[in-house]
C-alpha cells in the first residue's frame, strides 16, 4: 500500500531523498502500523512527537504506534510545540 508522509521542521531529516517540500509517498506492506512506518524511515518511536493521521491529531503513545495504516492515508509528524 502507499501512504503520503509529511514531516516538519527537524523531522525532515528522516525523509528519503526523493521527498519534495517535506512530503513523500511511502510504500508499506498491507496492515502496516504507524510504528512500522517509523521503522521504515529510521525514526525512533520513543521520540516525543505530534502525529496527525488523516487530519486527526495524536500524541505519541503505544496506542498510536499500533494504529494500522491504510492505502491512501496521510500521516504528518511534527516536533512538540512549546510556547506561552
Amino acid at each position: 500500500m502507499e501512504i503520503e508522509l509529511k514531516m516538519f521542521m527537524k523531522y525532515k531529516q528522516f525523509l528519503p531523498r526523493e521527498a519534495h517540500d517535506g512530503k513523500v509517498k511511502i510504500s508499506l506492506p498491507d496492515r502496516a502500523t504507524f510504528q512500522d512506518l517509523l521503522r521504515s524511515i529510521g525514526m525512533p518511536a520513543a521520540d516525543d512527537k505530534i502525529i496527525v493521521i488523516n487530519g486527526i491529531s495524536h500524541k505519541q503513545s503505544a496506542a498510536v504506534n499500533a494504529v494500522v495504516l491504510h492505502e491512501g492515508d496521510t500521516v504528518a509528524i511534527f516536533p512538540p510545540i512549546a510556547g506561552g
